[in-house]
C-alpha cells in the first residue's frame, strides 16, 4: 500500500515511473525535509576514483564537452560510480546556488536509498534514462534541481555508474535529457572501440549501412567464437541479455552466417531486422594495446606469485591476510591475470560494505518480483558473474552467519538459485577470499563456520605492511607512474622518494595512493616535488620516518650486499634505490648514524 507522501504527487507528476520510485524511498524510511547527507573523506574518495580510473579515462573527454555547451542553462555535468558516488562534478559550479555546489561534490551519495527519487539514483534503480524535475524530488531540498541521468555500462555489460546533467529547475531542459543520452551513447561506443584487443573480432552493424563507423552502430566484440563484449545499443537491439556475454557464439546470433571478415557492409537479418555489417578480424585490427607497466609485487613474483597462480589455476581456494590497505585486491587482481581463470571475470564483493539485508540478493541474484523495490529485469547475482573468472570475497569475516551456509553449499555444489527462483544454475569459478581479521578467533568465538573456513582456507598468504617491503621506492615509482606523474613529467626528488619509502604507513597501499594523488592534484606539468611538497602532517613525521631507517638500514643493507659479495650496483638494484643512494645510507651505517 502506497504511503501518504506518493499521494502528494500532483497529477501532472503521477507517471509510473515516479509513483514506484517514491514508493521504494518511503520503503527505505526517508525523511522528505532530510538535509544531513553523507560525504566521503578525502582518503575514501582518492580510493574511489583510484578504483574507477576506466569509467573516468573513457568518460571524461566526452564529459568535459558536454559541459563546454550547457554555460548558458547553468548547468553542470556529473559522473558518479555505480553505488550512486559522485565522482566528478564538471561545470560552472559558482553559477549555482551554495547548498547546490555542496550537495554535487565529489564524494557525495546519490542512490536512491540515500536521496529518494532524483535521477542518478532512479536511473541506477530502473537501470534506464529518467529525468527528475523540481518537486518529482522526492527530498524537498533537492525540488530546486532539475537532473537528467543515464547509466553507463562497461563493455562486459555492468553498470559502470551513471552520467548526468544537474541545473536550475526554474531554467528550461528540453533537450537536456536527449544530450546526456547522446554522450552516454558516445561514452559507451569509444569505451569497446578503445578497449579492443588486437587478437579480437570486432563486428560492427546498422540497418543504414551510412551510419556504418558512426556512434550509431552496433558494436559486437568476440574471442575466437565467443560474445564477450558489447555496446548497451547492441544489447538492446538485438535482444541479449547482458549474463550471456562470454556464453553466446557466433553461430548461435548469426546461424545462417559464417565467421569470415568483411570489409564492405553486408546485409545479415536478425530477429527481423535487417543490418548490415563489416566484419574486421584479428589480423586486421588497427587497436594498439600499450604494454603494461612492470608489476611490482610485495613478494617475489618468480617464487610466491607463479606458486599461487599454480595453486589457483588448480581449484585451490586462496585466502590473503594483511593489514587494511596492505593490497589484498590488487594482489588478487594481479593472480588473476596471470592465471587460467583471466579470460572470465574479476568480481569483487566486500562483505563489510553492504548492509546484511542486501548481501544476499548481491551474492545469489533475484527473480524479477522476488521482493519490494527489485529491478524489474531482475538480478544475476555476483556468484553467477563470476562463472569461468575468480570471485573475490573482502572482508569475508564481516559476511553474516545466515549466509555462510547458502555459500558453503555453493562452493560444494557449484550450483546457485537465485531468491524466488525454483532453478539453479551451474557455476564454475576459483574463489579468493580476504581479510584483516584473524578468522581462526572467530570461529572460536562461533561467529565464523568451521566448514567454510576450510573451504576457503585451503592455501593462505599473508601479506606484509607497505612498511616491511624491501623494494618500497621501486613500488612508488611504479604507482607514481600508474597514476600519470610521468606523463605530465612531473618527478619525485631523490630525497622525497627516500623519506616516502621510511614513513610507517598505517593506511598501507592506500594511504599511499591517496598521497600522491594530492600531490598530483597541486602540482604543475614538469615540477620535480621534493619533501617540502608534502602536506603538514606528513612533513611533521618525518623524523619518526628517519628513525625507521636508521633502525632498519643496517640489518637490510649488510645483507643484501652480503647476497651480492658487496655488488653496490647489484644491491642499489635489488632494494630500488640509486647506487649514490645506498652509499650514503652504507655511509651512515659504518658511522652508526
Amino acid at each position: 500500500m502506497q504511503g501518504k507522501s506518493t499521494d502528494r504527487l500532483s497529477h501532472a507528476h503521477n507517471s509510473p515511473l515516479l509513483r514506484e520510485s517514491w514508493f521504494r524511498s518511503e520503503l527505505y524510511g526517508l525523511e522528505r525535509n532530510a538535509e544531513d547527507f553523507p560525504l566521503l573523506g578525502q582518503g575514501e574518495l582518492a580510493d574511489r576514483l583510484a578504483s574507477h580510473s576506466g569509467l573516468q579515462r573513457y568518460a571524461l573527454p566526452t564529459v568535459n564537452h558536454l559541459a563546454e555547451n550547457l554555460t548558458a542553462t547553468q548547468s553542470v555535468v556529473v559522473l558518479t560510480d555505480a553505488s550512486g558516488i559522485v565522482l566528478q562534478t564538471v561545470g560552472n559550479l559558482s553559477a549555482m546556488e551554495k547548498a547546490q555546489r555542496f550537495a554535487l561534490s565529489p564524494g557525495t551519495l546519490w542512490s536512491e536509498s540515500g536521496r529518494g527519487t532524483n535521477a542518478i539514483g532512479t536511473a541506477l534503480a530502473i537501470d534506464d534514462s529518467c529525468e527528475i524535475d523540481g518537486e518529482q524530488h522526492f527530498l524537498t531540498s533537492n525540488q530546486n534541481l532539475y537532473c537528467a541521468a543515464v547509466p553507463l555500462q562497461t563493455p562486459d555489460g555492468q553498470v559502470a555508474g551513471v552520467l548526468d546533467i544537474s541545473g536550475p529547475a526554474h531554467f528550461s531542459h528540453t533537450h537536456t535529457l536527449a544530450w546526456v543520452k547522446r554522450a552516454a551513447r558516445q561514452i559507451e561506443y569509444l569505451w569497446v572501440k578503445q578497449s579492443l584487443h588486437p587478437q579480437q573480432w570486432l563486428m560492427s552493424l546498422h540497418p543504414d549501412p551510412q551510419k556504418l563507423d558512426s556512434v550509431e552502430e552496433l558494436l559486437l566484440v568476440f574471442s575466437d567464437n565467443t560474445l564477450i563484449a558489447a555496446n548497451r545499443l547492441a544489447l538492446r537491439r538485438l535482444g541479449i541479455d547482458a549474463g550471456r556475454l562470454g556464453q553466446m557464439t557466433f553461430g548461435q546470433l548469426f546461424p545462417l552466417l559464417k565467421q569470415t571478415a568483411s570489409t564492405v557492409p553486408v546485409p545479415v537479418t536478425c530477429r527481423d531486422q535487417t543490418y548490415f555489417y563489416r566484419l574486421r578480424a584479428p589480423a586486421q585490427s588497427l587497436i594498439s594495446v600499450p604494454p603494461k607497466p612492470a608489476v611490482a609485487w610485495p613478494f617475489s613474483l618468480q617464487q610466491e606469485g607463479e606458486k599461487m597462480v599454480r595453486l589457483l589455476n588448480a581449484g585451490v581456494s586462496l585466502c590473503i591476510q594483511g593489514e587494511t590497505g596492505s593490497g589484498k585486491e590488487f594482489v588478487s587482481q594481479t593472480l588473476h591475470q596471470h592465471s587460467r581463470w583471466r579470460e572470465g571475470k574479476f568480481i569483487a564483493i566486500n562483505c563489510a560494505a553492504i548492509p546484511e539485508s542486501l548481501i544476499e540478493s548481491e551474492l545469489f541474484g533475484y527473480q524479477p518480483g522476488a521482493f519490494t523495490g527489485a529491478n524489474k529485469n531482475g538480478y544475476i547475482g555476483k556468484i553467477r558473474e563470476a562463472d569461468g573468472g575468480i570471485l573475490f570475497l573482502d572482508e569475508i569475516g564481516d559476511m553474516p552467519l545466515a549466509l555462510q551456509t547458502r555459500l558453503l553449499r555453493v562452493l560444494q555444489d557449484k550450483v546457485v538459485a537465485p531468491l524466488g527462483s525454483s532453478r539453479s544454475w551451474p557455476v564454475n569459478f576459483a574463489v579468493i577470499c580476504a581479510t584483516h581479521r584473524n578468522l581462526s578467533q572467530l570461529v572460536a568465538n562461533g561467529e565464523f563456520r568451521e566448514d567454510l573456513l576450510y573451504r576457503l582456507q585451503e592455501f593462505t598468504l599473508t601479506l606484509p605492511p607497505l612498511r616491511e617491503w624491501p623494494m618500497l621506492p621501486a613500488f612508488i615509482d611504479q604507482q607514481w607512474l600508474l597514476l600519470g606523474g610521468q606523463a605530465r613529467h612531473i618527478t619525485l626528488s631523490p630525497s622525497l622518494l627516500d623519506t616516502l619509502a621510511h614513513f610507517a604507513w598505517p593506511g598501507n597501499i592506500r594511504q599511499l595512493r591517496s598521497l600522491m594523488k594530492v600531490l598530483l592534484a597541486l602540482a604543475e606539468d614538469g615540477e620535480t616535488l621534493d619533501v617540502e611538497t608534502l602536506p603538514m602532517e606528513y612533513r611533521q613525521a618525518i623524523p619518526e620516518a628517519t628513525d625507521n631507517l636508521k633502525q632498519h638500514d643496517t640489518a637490510l643493507i649488510t645483507s643484501t650486499l652480503a647476497r651480492f659479495n658487496g655488488n653496490i650496483s647489484k644491491a642499489a638494484q635489488a632494494l630500488g634505490v640509486a647506487r649514490s643512494t645506498l652509499y650514503r645510507r652504507a655511509a651512515r651505517t659504518r658511522d652508526g648514524n
